[in-house]
């Protein structure tokens, strides 16, 4: 019953959850096996886990206790809802290939020019000259940063999120930039290792920031992937021209975006 509330949290949600009954031969996609139950555990094995001891099912342990078994992903007992909803998010990307947020289609173009008004801090309010020269001023880069830190440059938070927990379960670090002002004036401060730019976004779009980062001596070096809905031979040759090094189109299959990413931070 306690699990069952928690799931009913996603009902809205694009990667939602439900309990089925096993007594009625559903089919399940994910397993959470008490895994301080004896019983729980071998009607598991009996049923699931095959001659090789892998179990043919997505499973979570559940446990009081820390469980030492990398081969299956863990939860702590009792169910706590952001613990077991954050297992469940990690189990569907790594185990069912499952990222529902990157099938979100590109935003509308910006209509209004009021947006810049409405941002939070100067951090995106770069002046057209300060553009032009971005990071022109910086004499050095911080040699203590940590490596294969990634940034992601996309204002639909949906995406962030996905691409966040995408490259987090790889062991990257990731920072976030809802604009393309805001994604320069990162850059200006912090080293990183390869950026995800959208193409289209309020302000200056992706393949301008993209022309930005090529045009520095300081940043050219830094592989620029282009993640965006428009598929089209002509918006391939504009993200060509402005310098990225992949044009992915969404949705992305998860296999193909970790070799990108892997060759892209080799």
């Amino acid at each position: 019953n306690v699990l069952k509330r928690i799931l009913a949290i996603t009902e809205s949600r694009a990667r939602s959850y439900s309990l089925v009954d096993s007594a009625e031969d559903e089919p399940a996609d994910i397993l959470i096996v008490n895994a301080d139950d004896s019983d729980a555990k071998q009607q598991w094995m009996h049923t699931y886990v095959g001659t090789n001891g892998i179990s043919m099912c997505a499973t979570i342990l559940a446990s009081r206790n820390k469980l030492d078994n990398p081969q299956y992903s863990s939860t702590g007992l009792p169910f706590f809802p952001t613990r077991v909803l954050k297992c469940l998010d990690e189990v569907t990307v790594k185990e069912l290939k499952y990222t529902p947020e990157l099938r979100i289609a590109e935003p509308p173009k910006e209509t209004s020019t009021s947006t810049s008004t409405n941002l939070r801090d100067y951090k995106t309010q770069l002046s057209n000259q300060e553009l032009e020269t971005f990071i022109g001023s910086r004499t050095d880069i911080n040699a203590n940063y940590r490596k294969h830190n990634v940034l992601v440059v996309d204002d639909s938070l949906p995406v962030r999120k996905a691409l966040d927990m995408k490259l987090r379960l790889m062991d990257y670090e990731v920072q976030h930039a809802a604009s393309g002002r805001e994604a320069l004036w990162l850059m200006q401060r912090t080293h990183f290792d390869s950026v995800f730019l959208d193409v289209v976004m309020p302000g200056i779009d992706g393949y301008e920031v993209c022309k930005q980062i090529k045009r520095n001596k300081a940043t050219k070096h830094i592989p620029v992937i282009m993640l965006t809905s428009r598929s089209s031979p002509f918006d391939k040759v504009k993200g060509k021209l402005a310098g990225c090094d992949t044009y992915l189109t969404k949705p992305v299959e998860h296999d193909k975006f970790e070799e990108v990413v892997s060759e892209s931070l080799m």
